[in-house]
């Protein structure tokens, strides 16, 4: 499927063999259908089974051909593309009976309305063919066919050493890019990204759900289904995410049960009695169950009204976190953001320190709609940006985002951050990033709640701390007046349980 393009009777002939099976249980027993096909052929969110076209399965796998054809990793792809690719840079019209032409050629158009690129050396991006400003080429844009392109080979890397005349410039601006502000890097290859993957990488499972017919999300699908109820128990303590798990699973058994009971069997049910099966139920997992409850009122009411028994924690656990001092001559920068829903409005902040502990500085900044984790990246870029500005050229960037941290110093940020860092770190000498709890990165979590209320691309900048950010010495008091509260507690419950 991934080297011919199937024809429409092939597909249609295949599907028909499907739809056949699914309804009837035989290939060639034709039954009547009680949905669309197309409507059977969608994600459940949206009303389907998960099955999938033929015809669209075919191109996702054509277009993972043209890819590898574009982005030569071997030396079949090198071979394929210097036979289709003439020299002037535009696809070869020499076929020569190839059906391998016919599939590159039928799945370029959807390769390049999904796909962009992230500039390094310049090197492999045509500048008038390839798609590296806009989701069109210059070529396309400007639209002329009195122009001989035959002779303009030009790539990205070219700009450097150009004086860009001034039509070429004020054309660029249209579309917002500053030709000027393209930096080259010698040191690496140019890479095409795939556009709807965060890091850009190409994938058949994404591009299917990329190119696919979509429908609408069925509202009773996406807030009474199976996974959703299952995954509450996240926010619950060990053992009533035991308890719940095992009633979720307990209780659909009970229903489909009872369901084909009364549908095949013609029996009676009542509520009342099938909750008391579900109570027993709830009642025999409890002893199964080894995990902790929390030691709260909450806990506590829930597990009295099941009737079930208590499995109190026997130990508090202590966690240690520190806050630590950038070395002689470098600069500290704590990152944070702040939400209003994921995907919501957003604020990110950075805290600037020297080796004495002394605020530098502050910046907070409103994103507009992102999601989380590109927040999280995105004030990691902004402070190194901010401390470039202000000179200062050593760097130690503190993030509470594991996940962000692991992508910078894995070199795996989302795709289109990429050229921001890039910028971010021209004039920098020493970047090292690393994470700490939230606990330790207090300032900025007050800092960011800030930020979420500015508006979108809004950025405030001040010198010095902030008068409502919290200060060393607050803070340890603070944590020493509720841990002498808590340990006298728990003393006043050690003599009651003696008494």
């Amino acid at each position: 499927m991934g080297i011919y393009k199937w024809h429409a009777s092939v597909i249609k002939e295949g599907e028909r063999i499907l739809r056949n099976f699914l309804w009837s249980g035989e290939p060639d027993s034709k039954k009547a259908c009680v949905m669309a096909w197309g409507k059977v052929c969608k994600p459940l969110k949206e009303g389907g089974i998960k099955l999938r076209r033929l015809k669209e399965i075919n191109q996702s796998l054509m277009m993972k051909l043209t890819w590898n054809f574009l982005n030569p990793k071997d030396e079949w792809s090198e071979f394929m593309r210097a036979k289709f690719i003439a020299t002037s840079g535009s696809f070869s019209t020499i076929t020569k009976g190839s059906s391998i032409r016919a599939v590159v050629k039928g799945a370029l158009e959807d390769i390049h309305a999904h796909s962009g690129w992230v500039i390094r050396d310049g090197a492999c991006i045509d500048l008038w063919r390839d798609n590296w400003c806009s989701p069109l080429s210059l070529k396309d844009m400007i639209n002329d066919d009195g122009i001989p392109w035959t002779d303009l080979h030009a790539m990205v890397g070219c700009i450097s050493r150009w004086s860009v005349p001034n039509n070429l410039q004020l054309f660029s601006y249209r579309f917002g890019v500053d030709i000027h502000d393209i930096k080259i890097n010698k040191n690496k290859i140019d890479r095409r990204v795939w556009k709807p993957d965060l890091v850009g990488n190409f994938s058949v499972k994404g591009t299917f759900d990329s190119i696919r017919n979509k429908g609408q999300p069925i509202w009773w699908v996406l807030e009474r289904n199976l996974k959703s109820l299952l995954e509450v128990g996240d926010t619950m303590s060990p053992y009533l995410k035991d308890l719940w798990i095992g009633a979720i699973w307990g209780e659909t058994n009970l229903i489909w049960h009872v369901r084909n009971k009364k549908i095949f069997e013609e029996q009676i049910y009542t509520l009342d009695k099938e909750k008391r099966k579900w109570n027993k139920q709830i009642h025999g997992n409890a002893f199964l169950f080894n995990g902790y409850m929390l030691n709260s009122q909450s806990d506590l009411g829930i597990l009295h009204s099941l009737g079930v028994p208590l499995h109190p924690s026997n130990h508090i656990v202590v966690k240690s976190c520190f806050g630590e001092l950038p070395q002689q001559g470098e600069i500290k920068i704590n990152t944070d953001r702040a939400a209003r829903g994921n995907p919501g409005k957003k604020g990110i902040c950075c805290i600037f320190r020297d080796n004495d502990g002394k605020v530098l500085g502050t910046l907070s900044k409103g994103l507009g709609m992102v999601t989380k984790y590109t927040a999280e990246c995105k004030t990691i870029i902004q402070g190194v940006e901010s401390a470039a500005s202000n000179g200062w050229l050593i760097t130690w960037v503190e993030s509470d985002s594991k996940s962000a941290v692991e992508a910078f110093n894995s070199d795996n940020i989302p795709w289109v951050l990429e050229a921001d860092r890039k910028n971010a770190k021209w004039n920098m000498k020493l970047i090292r990033i690393s994470a700490n709890w939230r606990k330790a990165n207090f300032s900025v979590d007050d800092l960011s709640k800030w930020g979420a209320n500015l508006q979108d691309g809004l950025c405030e900048t001040g010198m010095g701390r902030l008068a409502f950010l919290k200060k060393w010495k607050y803070l340890c008091k603070n944590i020493l007046d509720s841990v002498s509260f808590s340990l006298f507690t728990l003393f006043n419950r050690a003599i009651a349980s003696l008494l």
